[in-house]
Order: structure tokens, then C-alpha cells, then sequence
């Protein structure tokens, strides 16, 4: 991932409405304090801080402040699970190992993680983030949008 894309990715998911964070390079772990950027969106100054010169992943804050919920599948049977359940077209982000998908803010709605009745699916919401293109996983692959078929 060269600098000059991530950072003008963080400032297009700004002018997008996303309240954004910066992340460990090739991890998922926030690397600030993250909790105020649910209530406030960052300043190009901060962005520019967190992702000039370096090597940074991006990371979307859930819920209310960004408008957005996503449901995150980590496995092709996780998402197998989600469409046989009625999963519809949206924008949608190949991860690391599996499927982001973004869906519109719906007021009420909070993180879950292993649930018993949804292996493999989480959902980010309020109080949640997500990993952004054109973030780097762990594993080494890019978080890349996909189109819609």
C-alpha cells in the first residue's frame, strides 16, 4: 500500500461522512484513544497527522456517526449463511477472509459477535468499527472493493 492512496482515501471517506480512525499497519488494533471519533468526525489535520507518511490502516467508525452498519462475514460459509438468509446487493469489502458488507444506519442497532445461531457473522455498528480499503489484513491481502454482479 503506498502512503500518498491511504491517505486520500482517509480524506475521501471524510468527505463521505465517515467518522474514520487510524490503525496499526497491518492490523485491526486502533491506534489512539477511538471512543471520541463516535461522537465526532476527525479533522483533515488529524487525518493528515495519522496517515502522512505512514503506514497506517483506516478504519470506519459504525453506527450513528458514520451512518453506517456493516455485517462481516469471515468465511465463505458465513456468507453462504448470510445469503441463504436473504442477504441483499450492497457495497461491499473483500477482507482479509471473507466479506464486509455496508448497509445504511438503522437507529437501535448494536454490535454482535459469535452468536451461536450466525458462525462466522458479526455486525458493526454503534460502538463498533470496521477495517477499510485500502487497509492491509494481517495476512497480507488488501481490503478491496468489489462490484456488485
Amino acid at each position: 500500500m503506498n502512503q500518498s492512496s491511504i491517505l486520500d482515501m482517509a480524506y475521501w471517506f471524510l468527505e463521505w461522512g465517515f467518522s474514520i480512525i487510524p490503525l496499526e499497519p497491518k492490523g485491526k488494533r486502533p491506534i489512539i484513544k477511538w471512543q471520541e471519533f463516535q461522537k465526532r468526525k476527525p479533522t483533515k489535520a488529524e487525518i493528515l497527522e495519522w496517515f502522512e507518511h505512514r503506514e497506517n490502516n483506516i478504519g470506519i467508525v459504525t453506527g450513528s456517526i458514520s451512518g453506517i452498519t456493516v455485517l462481516d462475514c469471515d468465511s465463505t460459509e458465513a456468507e453462504a449463511l448470510a445469503r441463504k438468509m436473504g442477504l441483499p446487493t450492497t457495497l461491499t469489502v473483500k477482507t482479509g477472509r471473507g466479506r464486509h458488507f455496508y448497509f445504511k444506519y438503522e437507529p437501535g442497532t448494536r454490535n454482535f459477535q459469535k452468536r451461536d445461531d450466525l458462525p462466522g457473522i458479526d455486525l458493526r455498528s454503534d460502538g463498533g468499527y470496521v477495517v477499510a480499503p485500502p487497509s492491509v489484513h494481517p495476512n497480507g491481502s488488501t481490503y478491496e472493493f468489489e462490484e456488485n454482479e
